[in-house]
């Protein structure tokens, strides 16, 4: 039987997620790099560990509808999940501001495709 090539995974595992609230107030505290936008803010510190973790805060203030902030830590999860693998070794907050549930979810989906691959790009060099 022929040996696999390596393929990444795309699991949003344990390991890939902020856990705890010293997780988040480190970031809250001492971002590293801030990525605004109209319709989210990101938060950025490279840390010490083996990957890129992900921390949400969506707060009902800015999103109202459970559904609606549901939707968007999905699409969030999710194209981080796709992009995890290439990032630095970084703990990342992600914050919606008030109007991102009404983007289209395609929308949603190519804005924070941006925002990961802006990122990525505003650590190069430092890792």
């Amino acid at each position: 039987m022929p040996a696999r090539a390596h393929t990444p995974t795309y699991h949003f595992s344990r390991a890939r997620r902020l856990l705890n609230s010293s997780d988040y107030q480190t970031v809250f505290a001492a971002p590293d790099r801030r990525i605004s936008h109209r319709y989210y803010l990101l938060l950025a510190r490279l840390n010490d560990g083996p990957e890129a973790r992900l921390g949400l805060v969506v707060a009902r203030k800015n999103i109202r509808m459970a559904s609606a902030r549901n939707r968007v830590k999905r699409v969030v999860r999710e194209t981080f999940r796709h992009r995890a693998g290439s990032l630095p070794r970084m703990d990342v907050l992600f914050l919606p501001r008030r109007g991102m549930d009404g983007l289209a979810p395609a929308r949603q989906t190519r804005l924070l495709r941006e925002a990961w691959a802006e990122l990525d790009r505003a650590f190069q060099g430092e890792c």
